[in-house]
């Protein structure tokens, strides 16, 4: 085994000129504390640790540029293989990377050292230990934070007496966490050892996130959302647990079927609920709070379907942690959405997906497996023949030959291919096809007659030759084709263009036909009260714009195009009570009107955000133009959102819907759209969007924006008129903001302020500065008072409140740099999860915790 020699070392020693040789595990262990947004660029020794799904990408390191091709070729990245020498992989790693006993250093049996280094081996261990302490401080710091939160989040009268509603649930829940993270030391392959307990180690790269933020948020945000779902909180347990990590599960593995140990766990509060008293509560049905016992039963094994129908599609695009967080909401939204913005986000990310799923899988597994073979593989034009196949295939070949002339060729057929291919290709000829050939140029015909003198040449030429043609140019063998694969080979280049497109093609009108089928039928039952999607958005646009409202009647299309009556001027003192904001709109501008106001507006905002970007893209670094899209969203949705919140919370979930459809087609290599989608978005991606074939920055930046103004939507009461039943909210609150200002704010400032003045790191590495963490506590903090500041001036109704919320600027200003400062310390010390998701979570919390 070649010698290495760690970061550390300063070298040979002076006294001597002996190399000197660490320790393999400790130059591991000291390895494995680096992090580097390039995960598909880390080369090592032998004892090198191929890359998990367990470290986080999120922050200053992932915004790095990266060069990697793997994002413009739009496919999934190679299977994870383990290299000779690496430590196994096991299933565990996957869901608790950290908690495995690692071998001490004090225990190995193998000698690293030549000559007298002692001193310097005692060094490294130090310094292991030094770094190993460090990272515990800061997962301790980590969890603490987070039952910080919760504890802010009782803070709330409506939260803690919902909390004590369901106390006897709770006390389960907390009990049986506790109870499974201290039995997990003495559980090893579902045998329960004390003396095991003595021998375990918390390795330095303990990841706590599948173990904390799948486990507590949800539970917290049920809390939290208490004035119009009380019930949400033992579905929410009952999910919290099935988040669990099943090696954590005791005796997971001897009970006949995997996961019908941890599917009994979950069980444990409905249980406790019906059947075990609790002081002067007695137990009683679940029915009675309008929840079904046998539905909850079920909950457990819908999440584990989910789970890896989600990670399939997703591959290694998204941790563990946030895997299990997606999975929860997306069970929530199918069970609990109620609002006409959640029905029409249950159509598209559940109905929709299915369907696609189903009627396109197959299709888009073949597009990604004719992306993935270079053009040189496939087979050449066929000769005439007898054969009535080979006839069928002829005649296939010169249809398709035709067709491919007539469209655009200058797209080559792989991804795949290099500059060289067609040499290669030229080179793999067999001597009838390059007789059939006809020479086009000199070039051909000297290379037509050189390879007939080479025809003549021995046996043992044509044995290297093919030896050559089975390995590299280094001499490696090279990998056999896959089964799946193997059958594209008989096609040729033209068959595969053709089939490219008509596959591309079936994709589209498959789409096309899941959303003029069961999305729309769905979103007019379930959203709209019967009426037609299309139609009703007619009206909802364009309901107060005269010239169109004249198209309608005199068109008799009032049954298909629902318009809003023209309001009563000598009723418009009727909207005063709502406040000057609400009275401009409904009265003076109407409500259809001032949505295209909005539109409009956010169209101008978004048209000089790109042609900035632009104009940014010859000189500024790739952080800088990604965080002109953050003051973009601001700008949008900051003074919108107040206006209209069920509006942009609808134009969000539509967006959404778009971006993961694009991001589908661009990952599929559907021509025509994927690679000029894939060259537009490979300048804005950084460390996160190499990890797996989503690029995930601007979902994640959506979802991040998003997910605060649609939980506090959940929260609040809705009027409207029939068809916009439910379409409208009279009241706001602080909390609808807190994604924009998280994310657009915070974020932000804490990327640009900490890549250009930050000095001083956090002491537990990770590349988070003081000064970022402080600029971002103190742009949310401005945020916060820009939004109250707002909430005033508009005298918008505040939930609660009668009226507009009688501020206390003071003890507001206190507020919100606390609820920033939480924010802030999330962002710095965050592991395992994407902070444009989570942190926006925490933020909405304490916002709503603390009253603000």
């Amino acid at each position: 085994m070649a010698s290495t020699t760690s970061q550390e070392d300063e070298g040979p020693s002076p006294h001597n000129n002996i190399m000197i040789l660490p320790d393999p595990d400790l130059a591991d262990d000291l390895r494995s504390l680096s992090r580097s947004p390039h995960p598909y660029r880390r080369n090592g020794s032998v004892h090198h640790r191929p890359r998990t799904r367990t470290s986080s990408d999120s922050g200053t390191e992932a915004d790095d540029e990266s060069t990697s091709f793997s994002l413009l070729k739009g496919l999934p990245p190679p299977p994870l293989r383990s290299r000779k020498g690496a430590r196994p992989i096991g299933d565990n790693d996957f869901w608790l990377p950290g908690l495995q006993r690692w071998r001490s250093t004090s225990r190995s049996s193998r000698r690293s050292s030549v000559g007298n280094n002692e001193a310097d081996i005692l060094e490294m261990k130090v310094k292991i230990k030094t770094k190993r302490r460090v990272e515990i401080i800061r997962r301790a710091f980590e969890a603490a934070l987070l039952l910080s939160v919760g504890g802010v989040v009782l803070g709330q009268e409506s939260a803690r007496s919902l909390a004590w509603a369901w106390r006897k649930e709770l006390a389960t829940f907390s009990l049986t966490i506790v109870g499974v993270y201290a039995i997990y030391p003495l559980n090893r392959h579902g045998r329960l050892r004390l003396s095991r307990f003595l021998s375990f180690d918390i390795p330095h790269s303990f990841d706590p996130a599948p173990l904390l933020y799948p486990i507590l948020i949800p539970v917290y945000v049920s809390l939290s959302l208490s004035n119009h779902e009380p019930s949400l909180v033992l579905p929410n347990i009952l999910l919290a647990l099935a988040s669990i990590p099943p090696p954590a599960i005791p005796m997971h593995d001897l009970v006949h079927g995997q996961g019908v140990a941890h599917w009994l766990l979950t069980l444990l509060p409905i249980l406790v609920s019906e059947q075990l008293s609790w002081g002067n509560i007695r137990p009683r049905p679940l029915s009675l709070r309008g929840l079904n016992s046998e539905a909850l039963t079920l909950v457990f094994p819908l999440h584990q379907a989910l789970i890896p129908t989600l990670d399939f599609l997703l591959s290694t695009s998204i941790l563990p942690a946030e895997l299990q967080l997606l999975t929860t909401a997306l069970i929530n939204l199918f069970l609990y959405a109620t609002s006409p913005q959640a029905e029409i986000l249950k159509s598209l990310l559940w109905l929709g997906s299915l369907c696609i799923f189903i009627s396109c899988r197959q299709v888009l597994h073949w597009e990604v497996a004719l992306a993935r073979i270079p053009s040189w593989k496939f087979r050449r034009s066929p000769s005439g023949s007898s054969s009535p196949k080979n006839i069928l295939n002829l005649l296939d070949h010169r249809i398709c030959q035709k067709l491919s002339r007539a469209g655009s060729s200058e797209e080559p057929t792989s991804d795949s291919d290099s500059p060289d291919s067609h040499l290669t290709s030229t080179s793999r000829r067999t001597p009838h096809e390059a007789r059939e050939k006809t020479p086009e140029s000199p070039t051909e015909n000297i290379a037509l007659e050189d390879f007939n003198q080479r025809r003549t040449s021995a046996n043992f030429e044509d044995v290297l030759r093919s030896e050559k043609a089975r390995t590299t140019p280094k001499g490696r063998r090279k990998r056999s084709i896959a089964p799946n694969i193997a059958s594209f080979l008989t096609m040729t280049v033209p068959q595969v263009q053709v089939r490219k497109w008509l596959y591309a093609l079936y994709v589209y009108l498959a789409v096309f036909a899941v959303v003029l089928g069961p999305v729309r039928r769905y979103v007019g039952e379930r959203a709209l009260q019967g009426e037609d999607p299309f139609g009703w958005a007619l009206g909802y646009l364009l309901g107060n714009v005269s010239w169109f409202r004249f198209w309608v009647i005199t068109s008799s299309l009032e049954r298909w195009i629902p318009i809003p009556p023209r309001q009563d001027p000598s009723l418009s003192s009727a909207f005063c009570h709502l406040g000057r904001a609400e009275h401009l709109r409904q009265s003076t501008f109407g409500e259809a009107s001032t949505r295209l106001i909005i539109i409009a507006y956010c169209l101008a905002v978004l048209v000089i955000g790109i042609a900035t970007v632009i104009r940014l893209g010859t000189f500024a670094e790739v952080d800088t133009r990604r965080k002109v899209f953050h003051g973009t969203m601001v700008l949008m949705f900051l003074p919108t959102i107040y206006i209209d919140p069920a509006f942009c919370a609808l134009a969000m979930a539509l967006v959404l819907a778009i971006f993961l459809l694009l991001d589908l087609f661009r990952a599929s290599q559907l021509p025509p759209i994927s690679r000029p989608l894939t060259y537009f978005l490979e300048p804005y991606v950084d460390g996160r969007d190499y990890r797996g074939p989503v690029i995930v920055s601007h979902i994640f930046l959506l979802i991040g924006s998003a997910i605060p103004l649609w939980l506090t939507l959940a929260d609040v009461s809705r009027t409207g008129d029939f068809p916009w039943t439910s379409w409208d909210v009279q009241t706001r609150d602080a909390s609808m903001l807190s994604g924009i200002i998280c994310v657009g704010l915070g974020d932000a400032a804490a990327s640009l302020v900490g890549r250009r003045f930050g000095r001083r790191k956090w002491f537990w590495g990770g590349g988070k500065s003081v000064e970022g963490s402080v600029a971002f506590a103190v742009a949310v903090t401005a945020g916060l008072m820009v939004a109250q500041a707002w909430l005033a001036l508009g005298q918008w109704p505040v939930s609660g409140y009668d009226g507009p919320k009688p501020f206390s600027w003071p003890g507001a200003l206190a507020k919100a740099i606390l609820a920033a400062g939480g924010a802030s310390a999330t962002e710095a010390v965050l592991t395992g999860c994407n902070d444009n998701v989570v942190v926006p979570v925490v933020l909405w919390l304490l916002v709503r915790g603390l009253g603000l």
